[in-house]
């Protein structure tokens, strides 16, 4: 595997191969991947790199070994993975894919994104923050075979999960990617956290990656879900009552990504709290309607009819999200 760029995960202990140049590998260990030399190197070369947070590189003539090793950290700086290259001296270092590592707070039900997890969707500049909303952390998805194994995996990680896959995104700048991504579950302070790294695997930087092909349960349940003008539909956790992927347009005039003011962050109205859980509560004998009020992009309050339905994303009956459908209430004369 000389002269390729590894991508390697070391959220735990024993660090993985996510990938070869951009061919996605599972999680293989180290020495199923390199042998010899290249692996005493590589290990060596993942040791620094994990105990400092620091790029290292090596230049040995006794080896005729060229070596660089970079960190793909977190917001917190802690190292979720490593960017490995082992060439020959004067071979001309390759350009290297783009990776980032990010975490998603299952209670809090934010998510921290890094610049380079920015630069991998095309953000904005002005759109850029370290915390953003589970809701902003997967807007760009536009297609996945098993979307609704990885939102139960989500939704029910534990220290023990591990999980891996392939999606497509679409870019803030409209560019479609391919992108491979490994999450590992892991408790922060009392909280259920997913960690992990995202692998844009498309070849060239900017060039669109092939629409993948279009299922009939694809059309069907965007014809059911786009059919009326004014409606809109979101996936809500039922533990945190919060939204996290929008299945739909975007609402308007709804909150929903965070801005640094709590005053106009995406919020349920509190004295509304007590009718969310109840709606919750009933959704195993049926389909649930009521109104709430959420905040809105002005800071105030915006009141909405829903209307909720129990899905289940996997067998486990316990692994279950609520498909809302949300509409405006106009305010009376």
């Amino acid at each position: 595997m000389r002269g390729e760029w590894l991508l390697i995960e070391c959220i735990r202990d024993a660090p993985t191969v996510l990938a070869v140049g951009r061919e996605p590998v599972g999680l293989e260990p180290l020495d199923k991947v390199l042998r010899g030399q290249a692996l005493r190197t590589a290990d060596h070369a993942i040791t620094q790199v994990r105990e400092t947070g620091q790029r290292y590189e090596e230049f040995s003539r006794t080896r005729d070994e060229h070596v660089i090793a970079e960190p793909v950290a977190n917001v917190l700086h802690m190292v979720h993975g490593v960017r490995l290259w082992i060439g020959r001296l004067g071979d001309a270092v390759p350009a290297r894919t783009r990776s980032g590592a990010w975490d998603w707070n299952l209670d809090k039900m934010t998510a921290l994104a890094t610049e380079e997890m920015h630069d991998i969707y095309a953000v904005p500049p002005e759109r850029r923050r370290d915390e953003i909303s589970r809701v902003s952390s997967l807007r760009h998805v536009t297609a996945a075979d098993d979307q609704a194994e990885a939102l139960a995996a989500a939704l029910s990680a534990d220290e023990s999960l591990v999980y891996q896959t392939t999606w497509q995104i679409t870019r803030d700048d409209q560019v479609r990617r391919d992108i491979n991504w490994v999450a590992r579950g892991g408790m922060v302070d009392g909280q259920r956290f997913l960690h992990g790294l995202t692998h844009d695997i498309t070849e060239g930087d900017d060039a669109d990656a092939p629409l993948p092909p279009r299922t009939f349960a694809q059309a069907l349940v965007e014809a059911e879900l786009g059919a009326e003008p004014g409606v809109y539909h979101a996936l809500v956790d039922l533990k945190t009552l919060t939204a996290y992927r929008w299945l739909t347009g975007e609402m308007p005039g709804v909150a929903w990504e965070l801005t640094g003011d709590p005053a106009r962050d995406p919020a349920l109205h509190p004295d509304d709290l007590p009718i969310a859980r109840q709606i919750a509560l009933a959704l195993p004998a049926g389909p649930v309607t009521g109104t709430v009020r959420l905040r809105d992009t002005d800071g105030q309050w915006m009141t909405v009819a829903v209307e909720a339905k129990r899905v289940l994303l996997s067998r486990a009956p316990e692994v279950a999200t609520a498909l809302v459908r949300l509409s405006r209430v106009e305010a009376s004369s």
